[in-house]
């Protein structure tokens, strides 16, 4: 049940970007053939797209049929073998006979154990595969034939059994890359011709039927329509989707005909990323899993030692005082027991397939996680720091207030400021063009614009010096008369943020711009208190009042204001001394040192930013805090699932080798046991994937 190549050195945990040959490598029917594939894959450079319609690397689709039904003809063959023995040893047959019978059925059951029995000994590994050749060998060599061929039968039917339960989490990555059609209705010169979706270039113009789902990420042209985005960001209900919006390949349009212009290849499209990225994160090693396997390469010899101990100490004795051989060859037969009962099979398979499962169900809502690692602590999550723009917002603010101090009327002072702004991408900055473009303001190009972070930008226009900053900076840099101040005062306390111009040392105007907090966070933060989140706080680089504002209406515990990048970081750091295991929630882009600094970082609305699949170590694909709940729960199932297989594992350990070294266990009983805790370890981690209401 448990091949050896899994662990083999710089082998499957260099490759994290292949879970799927991982998962054939663990439970697929032949350990050198696997290798085979992974090496192939490794050289080539191919991932999820080069699996058959079997779910399979097409490398592998390639064998010999016995290599690829290797599984199904060991246990058919030992089976039939070890039941025709069976069946003539009650009638009564020769003995030579009935040995032949169940002779056949060890060689059939061995093709799979001994192949892989090999590669491991090769890696100088020593796993299940050798400890049940060594078992049987031994039966054989004390003449119990028929418990032999039993061994190996039910071992075959056990592996068989697993690769049958895995299948569907196996499958799981290549049914989302089913999602994209491999063909898209293209515009070209001769009218609509339909073309494989590879061929098709960035730019050109698609037309997707209702019914159809698209080929790949674009921007609406013509049409209006819902679009079930439930396979990206989780999103249970359809989007209406209109001419400017964005759709994203795999996206099911519902009603009317929308044409699209193709803003990514197939290669580039998010769902190629999301694929991606759930590969990588399904192939890493969380530290529980890590800490498994660690365990399970000390504990295989320790187990073979305890064997030999059983198999020599009490037989020497008992033929040093005289005692019979049959006495002797009993705790020979214990000690075989032993070594089928000790083999850490469930134990190691216990950890991995729960995390896969977790992952999977993960990017099934719509949160992307980055390896095992981070699906583990977000179930010890104690404390989450909120960004405020974007986050505990929606991010969409705008320019409420323009307050002049100098010569200049509000048209040319909002042109200054947006042609500072013009080129930044901060959500305030937007607000200002935004407001510059609804008004048809036309404003100049800056030159010389240099931006400091948390500060605010400086840039020469139409030949003068502008600055526009933060009202903090501003007083450093200009005089803040007590107009000036009691402006920005009233300004901030309607929740305003504060953007201050500062023109050749003199303040010129003040820009308030407003943000509207999300309608679910305080539902959001409720569920997080009540899933054991002890403290909320909010980062935010904005004045005290603005912060008191926004964190009143979120309903986070606390808030820190007038923070610079740096000391958002500092603050990160300062919640982990005195919570533990910390979770960032930000928008991916401004926040991504202390995003870092978290143990978890996790990105808002990654389906509308490629920055934020890549600064994160999770990103939730759709703008809704209510997943982050309902995450830190997923992270809490996984850890108590992993924590109940290892216990029920070990358990049965112990009862089993007890009853091995009192004599009460035969090895067809041990194998029996182990199966079954086997395929009940992975049915309790493939719980996993069930959604939760």
């Amino acid at each position: 049940m448990c091949a050896s190549v899994e662990r083999l050195p710089g082998v499957i945990s260099a490759d994290l970007n292949f879970a799927s040959a991982t998962l054939l490598v663990s439970y697929g029917p032949s350990a050198d053939v696997a290798a085979d594939v992974i090496r192939t894959v490794r050289a080539t450079g191919h991932g999820i797209s080069s699996l058959d319609e079997d779910g399979v690397p097409t490398e592998e689709a390639a064998r010999s049929w016995l290599d690829r039904n290797l599984a199904e003809v060991a246990t058919v063959g030992s089976g039939v073998g070890a039941s025709v023995g069976a069946l003539l040893g009650w009638l009564g047959a020769p003995n030579e006979l009935v040995i032949g019978a169940f002779a056949i059925a060890i060689v059939c059951g061995g093709l799979l154990v001994w192949r892989r029995a090999l590669v491991s000994l090769k890696a100088h590994i020593l796993d299940m595969n050798v400890l049940m050749s060594v078992a049987v060998f031994g039966a054989a060599a004390l003449g119990e034939w028929g418990e032999g061929a039993t061994v190996f039968f039910l071992y075959a039917l056990g592996g068989l059994l697993e690769s049958r339960s895995l299948e569907r989490t196996r499958r799981s990555i290549r049914d989302l890359m089913d999602l994209a059609p491999p063909l898209a209705r293209v515009h070209t010169e001769s009218g609509w011709v339909e073309m494989a979706a590879e061929r098709v270039a960035v730019g050109d113009v698609l037309s997707v039927r209702p019914g159809e789902r698209v080929p790949l990420d674009g921007d609406v042209t013509t049409g209006v329509s819902a679009v079930d985005e439930s396979p990206i960001t989780g999103e249970s209900t359809p989007v209406d989707k209109a001419p400017g919006d964005h759709v994203f390949a795999g996206s099911l349009n519902t009603s009317t005909v929308l044409e699209i212009v193709a803003t990514s290849t197939t290669a580039d499209s998010m769902l190629s990323r999301v694929v991606y990225l759930v590969e990588e994160a399904q192939a890493s090693r969380a530290p529980a899993q890590s800490f498994v396997e660690r365990f399970s390469v000390v504990y295989t010899p320790v187990v073979l030692g305890l064997a030999a101990l059983v198999a020599v100490v009490p037989s020497g004795v008992v033929l040093l005082s005289g005692g019979d051989g049959a006495t002797a060859a009993e705790w020979v037969r214990r000690a075989l027991v032993v070594l089928v009962v000790s083999c850490p099979c469930a134990l190691v398979i216990s950890t991995p397939v729960s995390i896969v499962c977790g992952i999977t169900r993960a990017s099934r809502d719509g949160v992307l996680v980055k390896g095992g690692a981070f699906l583990e602590s977000a179930g010890k999550v104690r404390a989450v720091a909120f960004d405020k723009t974007g986050t505990l917002t929606l991010g969409r603010p705008a320019l409420s207030q323009v307050v002049v101090f100098g010569e200049r009327d509000e048209t040319d002072v909002l042109a200054v400021a947006a042609a500072l702004e013009a080129h930044s991408n901060h959500p305030v900055a937007r607000a200002v063009v935004a407001e510059a473009a609804r008004r048809e303001l036309a404003f100049p190009e800056a030159e010389g614009l240099v931006e400091s972070h948390g500060r605010g930008v400086r840039g020469l226009v139409d030949g003068v010096v502008h600055e526009l900053s933060s009202p903090s900076h501003a007083a450093d840099i200009a005089e803040m008369t007590e107009h000036a101040q009691a402006a920005i005062t009233e300004l901030e306390s309607s929740g305003a943020t504060v953007l201050v111009l500062v023109t050749e040392g003199r303040i010129e105007a003040l820009l308030g711009v407003e943000d509207e907090v999300r309608p679910d966070v305080a539902r959001s933060l409720a569920a997080l208190r009540a899933g054991g989140v002890e403290h909320t706080v909010m980062l935010t680089g904005d004045n005290e009042r603005v912060a008191a504002s926004v964190a009143a209406r979120s309903g986070v515990t606390g808030f820190l204001a007038r923070l610079l990048p740096e000391a958002k970081t500092e603050a990160v750091r300062e919640l982990k001394r005195r919570y533990g295991v910390v979770a960032m929630v930000g928008d991916g882009v401004n926040d991504a040192p202390a995003l870092s600094a978290a143990d978890i970082g996790i990105a808002m609305g990654a389906a509308g930013t490629d920055i934020a699949l890549e600064t994160a170590d999770v990103a939730l694909m759709r703008d809704d805090l209510l997943a982050l709940a309902g995450f830190f729960a997923l992270g809490r199932r996984t850890m108590g699932t992993i924590r109940a297989n290892i216990a029920f594992s070990v358990a049965v350990k112990v009862v089993f080798l007890l009853l091995a070294l009192t004599g009460h266990a035969t090895l067809w009983m041990a194998v029996f046991a182990d199966t079954g805790v086997s395929l009940l370890v992975i049915l309790n981690g493939m719980r996993l994937l069930r959604a939760r209401t």
